[in-house]
């Protein structure tokens, strides 16, 4: 599964205790399953930094009255990215809990079950929650191999074990070869050890994070120059400096031998991450395990690029070691966007477009794409999807400008155009992947809304598009691999301007985020032909979410519901213009109306659509009723 996945599993199946450890946390599904562990009883501790305090996932537990333990600010960091389970299991690695984290950063994490490192890790915890953080921690057990299953793991914690020690004597032993994957690398003592290890004849591999060698501090230049391989990592997953980082802290020494052992964690090899953070590093031998992460390091290598520096033969990259093929049921495929009734003829028009949400490729080889009339309108030949590529079947014809396209190998789709399940079967004939379609609107396809998420439904296109499709591509235009945020876009979706009986505490503007990036809307406001109604402050919607400004006091049943800044609306019933304009006074949306009707608010005609026309809302297609605050016009949630 995917990582946010495995940890919202874990988060539901605690019945005790959940200790939290976490430098950075804003992810709104790990958010809802810890809160929803903390309402059920489940008792919830969260050590943050005080530098992270604003994240929304730090910011929600708070108010919520969990208890929270935050570093001092200005005081170096709390750097952990750990959570211990039920007193019974660790989940720890690089991973903050985070959408870049998740999503867009070169990542890892692992789950191991024991109850002695449990123990260790709740000591951890106890600690940081008793005020003492870096330097003021006490050392703990000088014996930190524990055991976990029928192995042994052995793990340190910043500052009071100094684990890059660690690091460097796992390099000191290695006798064949020696992968690094690092964010921040800047300690000497770790460069001596590659240094030396490569003199030995040991094959010294690092790849090491674009944006931190570009740092002054950062030792690339002096290890290439040395005559040691390193690599600039190739994530392009980025949006300035938001995301796309190599952000691992791993080293995987001598693997497939007696010697093999993955050391990682949150601790970069830096002096910080060592002598002054709160960080946790784990030594693993378990030789799946090592060869998961062999596998790992030689991916980041094979797409990263030796440094300019270096002057030495480029050396092969290590084949992967053979990973076993995931279980029926466990692949990680999506039915993505569905053309069944092209504007026009059918024949060579309709298609089905497949994405790989997880985080490993998947070979389709001899997997099927078909409907309940025929189970094999598509049988897939030799075709690898990496992780967030897709694929495109056409009812027939080479696409040769798109380079995802296939054209069905049956020649046809036939794709009901009053209603459809579409659906994936792997090689065993299991179902991977399907999608339940309703009435086909000629020339607009469905597509999932959020895009790219687990679990999404399906909306027609033009509702979060000025294209009525957008097959191989993402709706607006970007590569299906691609991660960055572009802007937000965010609409003014419906608005009550003469409700039923007094307009005050009734008068309200819902607004709804197209997305795909979150929107901050701090500072934006909400303006009409008389002056400003309201000024927006903290209010952060994710992709699909709605927000309600309301005349006065809000209801507390809408969602996302808010009371206007000003204390009023005052919307004109006669007809008036509303802007929703960005803390520069630029107009990021707007809309207007001519009269109203008594108590029926008027909506973008295409709910949740780009369209600015407003209908009154039984005039929306599907609407249920005559106003439909904080949900769809059909009275379904966002």
């Amino acid at each position: 599964p995917l990582l946010d996945d495995a940890l919202i599993a874990l988060l539901d199946d605690a019945a005790d205790t959940v200790d939290l450890a976490l430098y950075d946390f804003d992810h709104p599904g790990l958010l809802d399953a810890v809160l929803d562990a903390w309402e059920r009883g489940v008792d919830v501790r969260l050590v943050s930094d005080a530098d992270e305090a604003h994240a929304d996932g730090t910011a929600a537990l708070i108010d919520a009255g969990v208890p929270v333990a935050l570093r001092p600010a200005g005081d170096r960091i709390q750097h952990h990215k750990f959570a211990v389970f039920d007193g019974a299991a660790v989940w720890t690695g690089s991973t903050n809990w985070t959408d870049t984290g998740l999503l867009q950063n070169d990542n890892n994490a692992v789950l191991v079950r024991s109850v002695d490192l449990a123990d260790a890790y709740t000591g951890e915890v106890d600690q940081m929650v008793a005020g003492r953080f870096g330097r003021r921690k006490w050392l703990g057990a000088t014996d930190r191999a524990v055991a976990a299953g029928d192995q042994t793991v052995t793990y340190h914690f910043s500052p009071q074990d100094d684990p890059v020690q660690a690091v460097v004597a796992a390099i000191d032993a290695a006798e064949e070869s020696v992968g690094g994957a690092v964010f921040s690398f800047t300690h000497p003592d770790v460069v001596d050890a590659l240094e030396a290890a490569w003199a030995r004849g040991v094959d010294v591999a690092v790849v090491m994070d674009e944006s931190q060698a570009n740092g002054p501090w950062s030792v690339d230049e002096e290890l290439a120059a040395a005559g040691v391989p390193v690599y600039i990592d190739g994530n392009h997953n980025a949006s300035g400096w938001a995301g796309g980082k190599l952000h691992h802290k791993v080293l995987v020494v001598d693997p497939g031998t007696s010697g093999e052992v993955v050391l990682t964690g949150s601790a970069n090899w830096s002096r910080a991450g060592t002598d002054d953070n709160d960080e946790n590093l784990l030594e693993i031998r378990d030789a799946d395990i090592v060869a998961a992460f062999a596998d790992e390091v030689a991916r980041v290598r094979s797409v990263a690029t030796l440094h300019p520096d270096f002057a030495g033969e480029a050396p092969e990259v290590p084949e992967p070691v053979a990973q076993p093929e995931p279980e029926p049921g466990d692949w990680t495929l999506q039915i993505h966007e569905v053309l069944a009734d092209p504007d026009g003829t059918d024949r060579g028009q309709e298609f089905v477009e497949i994405v790989n949400l997880g985080p490993d490729p998947v070979n389709l080889h001899d997997f099927t794409l078909g409907d309940a009339a025929d189970p094999a309108r598509h049988v897939f030949g030799e075709r690898v999807l990496g992780p967030g590529e897709g694929v495109v079947v056409f009812d027939q014809g080479e696409r040769p400008h798109l380079e995802h396209a296939v054209p069905s190998t049956s020649g046809y789709l036939s794709l009901n155009n009053s209603g459809e399940t579409v659906v994936v079967a792997d090689r065993t004939g299991a179902v991977v992947a399907e999608v339940t379609v309703g009435e086909a609107i000629p020339g607009v396809s469905v597509t999932r809304w959020p895009q790219r998420s687990a679990g999404a439904p399906m909306v027609a296109h033009d509702s979060i598009s000025d294209q009525p499709s957008s097959p191989g591509t993402l709706a607006d235009g970007r590569g299906l691999g691609t991660f960055d945020e572009p802007a937000f876009t965010v609409v003014l979706n419906e608005v009550m301007v003469d409700p039923e009986g007094t307009d005050r505490g009734q008068e309200y503007v819902e607004l709804v985020n197209l997305g795909p990036g979150m929107a901050d809307l701090t500072g934006f406001s909400l303006d009409d032909e008389a002056g400003t109604r309201h000024v927006f402050d903290g209010v952060v919607l994710a992709p699909g979410e709605p927000v309600v400004v309301w005349d006065t006091a809000p209801p507390a049943e809408v969602p996302g519901a808010v009371a206007s800044s000003t204390g009023y609306l005052a919307l004109n019933n006669a007809g008036d213009a509303l802007w929703l304009r960005t803390p520069e006074g630029e107009t990021h949306d707007t809309v207007g109306w001519d009269g109203s009707a008594p108590g029926v608010s008027w909506n973008r005609v295409q709910d949740g659509g780009r369209e600015p026309f407003l209908v009154l809302h039984d005039e929306v297609d599907g609407a249920v009723g005559v106003a439909s605050p904080g949900v769809r016009a059909t009275g379904e949630g966002w």
